[in-house]
């Protein structure tokens, strides 16, 4: 018989830290006398819930008299133990014969229990179903950290970090927690020389023990503790950002990092627009290649190790790349840091730049003088992959096989009008003919965006989509091209411009994603 433990699995079920996981996690901390991360501090309140409820459960068995099984025998005034009964004990105060044709001879012995209740129960039961002899634990899986990690880790680590940063005694960096109290001290005096060290290598990124070595910090027995007290040290200044991907601690000077990592750059810059039709995620899922696009939050998530997209004219013209919901998972990531620091890698030239993630704001920034080199415009193709390197990122676009392809262009009048035509141009790369679009004069645009104050997104839908239809012999509009050429105006994500189409008075649905200007519009 193995005892149901009903404790502890609800425990499992509805898994909070307690008062005294806190303490225990602040004396297991002191114990190893190094900072530990959330998964390790997990893996020893479970073991030590695990411990606490077997220590429980032994002590309730260490009551008077012996264990009760229903194939012994008794005596009047025997004192007993019973675990079906949440091990209480009981006196025997009657024996009598039972009767049951189904059974030989047995006896029922009248139980009073320490709380005063009385029971009568079968004894001299050689076949029944629970003598056999009571197993504490067994394989209940409540007892399993290995099960219980398996089934319930991601969402325990989600709990235990949330309890632990309201907890103003614990602090953590690089994901490790640690007692404040037990902190070394670093004086004023280190961060200065830190930041002469960071500012002669160009900002950064270091690590933490390079910059040890430089201040010559001296290191005690406990290096892991003094490296945490530096890396909190640093973290609480506003002076340095730690740029490092998840796993690994790297240090920059803020006041040297890019101008667009540091603040949103003016073509990502985006002023939500409302929707009201629900039907926007069907005919997104129609659009020619993967939409990239940071800003939609109809976008699946994918897991894939390479994706390729086309570049939109925001993202071109800053030098960017969309942090979205299908590729945020091959770019580096972190625990804490706002923005990461990493290489990217050309495919084809083996050559290697530098990249910025900017999570919060969800771009990628550093991609300006590629773009440049491979002769990119919008539309253009990309394709980014995991690499085997750590901190590294493959990226590539494909060379065109023509020199000259006919291009929607964007001119810009002498009143900063906007009008497309169709006009050849050489091309570098491979494009998606539906985005893509050539920029003779970007300074001319680029005074476009500077000078918008307010305006009128349905206004400008509307003017972008005659432009657009000006250029079809049936004066068609195709969702995507209005989606890639509203970009070169203000940045959007496609939902508000598929919202327009669908619900405009002034527009048409012809089926798919193909739209008509009503007569008279043009």
């Amino acid at each position: 018989m193995v005892l149901s433990n009903t404790s502890l699995k609800n425990a499992w079920d509805d898994f909070r830290l307690n008062d005294g996981d806190i303490e225990y996690i602040y004396a297991y901390l002191l114990e190893k006398e190094i900072p530990l991360p959330a998964s390790d501090l997990l893996e020893a309140v479970i073991m030590n819930r695990i411990k606490t409820e077997k220590e429980a459960i032994l002590k309730k068995t260490q009551g008077k008299g012996k264990i009760f099984l229903p194939k012994d025998s008794y005596e009047i005034n025997e004192d007993l133990v019973f675990p079906g009964f949440d091990w209480k004990n009981g006196k025997v105060i009657e024996i009598r014969d039972g009767f049951n044709p189904e059974y030989e001879s047995f006896k029922v012995i009248k139980v009073r229990f320490d709380d005063g209740q009385t029971k009568e129960l079968a004894c001299e039961l050689p076949t029944h179903t629970l003598n056999t002899p009571v197993d504490l634990i067994g394989e209940d899986p409540s007892f399993d950290k290995e099960k219980i990690l398996s089934e319930h880790k991601e969402e325990f680590l989600e709990r235990i970090e949330e309890t632990l940063t309201s907890n103003e005694d614990l602090v953590q960096i690089a994901g490790s927690w640690f007692p404040r109290a037990l902190l070394v001290d670093i004086n004023n005096g280190y961060l200065n020389l830190i930041e002469a060290i960071l500012e002669e290598a160009n900002g950064g990124p270091m690590t933490t023990p390079d910059l040890m070595a430089q201040i010559e910090l001296n290191a005690s027995e406990n290096q892991k503790l003094i490296e945490f007290s530096l890396n909190l040290a640093l973290q609480e200044d506003d002076r340095f950002d730690e740029v490092g991907p998840s796993g690994e601690t790297l240090w920059y000077l803020h006041s040297m990092e890019p101008e667009d990592v540091k603040n949103i750059p003016l073509f990502l810059q985006y002023t939500p627009i409302g929707e009201s039709n629900p039907a926007t995620q069907e005919y997104l899922d129609m659009f020619e290649g993967d939409i990239v696009d940071e800003l939609e939050t109809q976008e699946p998530f994918i897991d894939t190790d390479s994706l390729t997209f086309s570049l939109l004219f925001p993202h071109w013209r800053a030098g960017t790349l969309p942090l979205s919901n299908r590729v945020t998972h091959i770019f580096p990531t972190a625990i804490e840091s706002p923005r990461i620091r990493f290489v990217f890698r050309d495919d084809e030239s083996d050559g290697l730049f530098n990249g910025w993630v900017v999570r919060k704001e969800r771009y990628v920034y550093g991609l300006k003088g590629w773009f440049d080199e491979k002769g990119l415009m919008p539309g253009s193709l990309i394709t980014i992959s995991r690499s085997s390197r750590a901190g590294e990122i493959l990226i590539h676009s494909e060379k065109s096989r023509q020199n000259k392809e006919w291009l929607k262009t964007v001119l810009v009048g002498t009143d900063k009008g906007i009008v497309f035509a169709m006009l050849k141009h050489p091309i570098e790369a491979d494009f998606n003919e539906r985005m893509s679009i050539a920029i003779p004069d970007v300074e001319a645009l680029d005074q476009v965006w500077k000078d918008r104050e307010k305006f009128n997104p349905e206004k400008i839908f509307l003017q972008i989509a005659r432009e657009l239809a000006k250029l079809n012999p049936q004066g068609h509009i195709h969702a995507q091209e209005l989606y890639a050429a509203i970009n070169v105006v203000f940045r959007c994500p496609p939902s508000p411009v598929l919202n327009f189409l669908l619900t405009s008075s002034n527009i048409q649905h012809l089926g798919d994603l193909y739209f008509h200007i009503k007569e008279g519009e043009v």
